[in-house]
């Protein structure tokens, strides 16, 4: 199978074409974005991804007419106004950050192999339409593998988890672009998804079967033909899959749990806890046994992922603000405590802010050891006592 990879000798005019041609400027018909993520009565959503690295095929079989185009436009052009309807479609206020990157070893990229058109950076609408108006003409051979290889390094200042979208009609790609994808695949691991669009005509149709082993490969992600991404719904539906994770809504709160957060009313010290916040055995909007280490104020690696709910609730009720409480054990003194939750509260803040939760939204205050939740004679009771509470401000 690994035959249909090898790009063949080229004849004559096999190398005319890698010279590319002179295209005119990407036409994007009038596309109204329908919108993703809804939570509904059954369901809710959650954001699963927090980069996007677009891989760009601007080799010469791109500048070949698209037979599904009425107007004429070439597949590079239907790569181009595909990506154009996804970035429509992309919730503008989600926290996002985005890449882009063309291949193809001809004039269009200088020729090397790849180009990178946007760097990863957070998104935004004016500037992806920027690098897609770099990729001006397709030329050249098919050098996926050298595109992938590069990616390796160019996601090493991505963050959160990375979905990797390929555009392509799959043809002539070297024989070692699977290794490529596995070894991306496996220097980032769950982090790492690879979606695929084709872009081809019926004589690329092996090409499919390239761009559906690389999603394969992956074990997540999607792949897709281009032919049913033209509509507001199907390029909503790609889009969703791509960023959100969709997870069932829990059953209604009943009267003895009127906020839902599964602590009963007798029992909640804090009413009205916001839709899908963790909760401690108080009922409040809180975060134990966050591990800062002796006389630290960093939040370990180990310890962030506590704060993803936080980020998580924020996100979803847009319109909260909310003070953050540092909290301590009795181990210690009393002042020394004071300023040390003074300092970790902070230390969360610029956490969540870092995280994409705007600063105007957080204030912080400490209370040291002067308002425990449990016995400070046990481990047990000093574990919950050591935490950061958060409290709501405005709705």
């Amino acid at each position: 199978m690994l035959k249909k990879f090898i790009i063949p000798v080229m004849s004559v005019t096999g190398l005319a074409l890698l010279s590319g041609c002179a295209t005119e400027p990407t036409t994007y018909p009038k596309f109204t974005a329908a919108p993703v993520a809804q939570p509904t009565s059954a369901a809710q959503f959650k954001q699963k991804t927090d980069t996007v690295f677009v891989i760009l095929d601007s080799s010469s079989s791109m500048n070949a007419t698209y037979q599904g185009s009425s107007t004429g436009d070439s597949k590079l052009d239907v790569e181009k106004q595909f990506l154009y309807r996804l970035k429509k479609t992309i919730p503008a206020n989600m926290s996002l950050s985005t890449g882009v990157q063309t291949f193809g070893s001809g004039h269009c990229v200088g020729w090397s192999s790849t180009k990178m058109d946007e760097q990863i950076s957070s998104f935004s609408s004016a500037k992806f339409q920027e690098s897609l108006d770099k990729a001006e003409c397709a030329s050249g051979g098919s050098p996926l593998n050298s595109a992938l290889e590069q990616a390796a390094t160019d996601l090493d200042s991505a963050r959160g988890n990375i979905a990797v979208l390929i555009l392509s009609d799959g043809q002539q790609v070297p024989a070692n672009t699977m290794t490529k994808a596995q070894e991306l695949k496996d220097k980032f691991g769950s982090r790492l998804c690879i979606y695929t669009v084709w872009v081809g005509n019926d004589y690329d149709a092996d090409g499919q079967f390239v761009l559906q082993e690389l999603t394969n490969i992956s074990q997540c992600g999607r792949s897709a033909d281009v032919a049913e991404l033209n509509s507001s719904a199907s390029v909503a539906h790609f889009t969703e899959h791509m960023l959100y994770t969709q997870t069932a809504v829990a059953a209604a709160p009943t009267s003895n749990d009127s906020d839902g957060d599964g602590v009963i009313n007798s029992k909640d010290k804090c009413a009205n806890t916001p839709v899908g916040a963790k909760v401690n055995s108080q009922g409040c909007w809180s975060y134990n046994s966050v591990d800062f280490g002796f006389d630290s104020t960093t939040i370990p690696a180990s310890s962030k992922p506590l704060f993803d709910n936080a980020i998580y609730t924020l996100k979803r009720n847009s319109n909260l603000k909310v003070q953050l409480e540092g909290h301590t054990d009795s181990t210690g003194p009393e002042a020394y405590n004071q300023g040390l939750s003074e300092r970790r509260a902070e230390a969360v803040k610029k956490h969540l802010v870092e995280s994409g939760i705007d600063a105007s939204r957080l204030t912080t205050v400490g209370y040291g050891e002067s308002n425990p939740i449990s016995p400070n004679d046990t481990a047990k009771g000093r574990t919950e006592n050591r935490r950061v509470g958060f409290s709501i401000t405005a709705r």
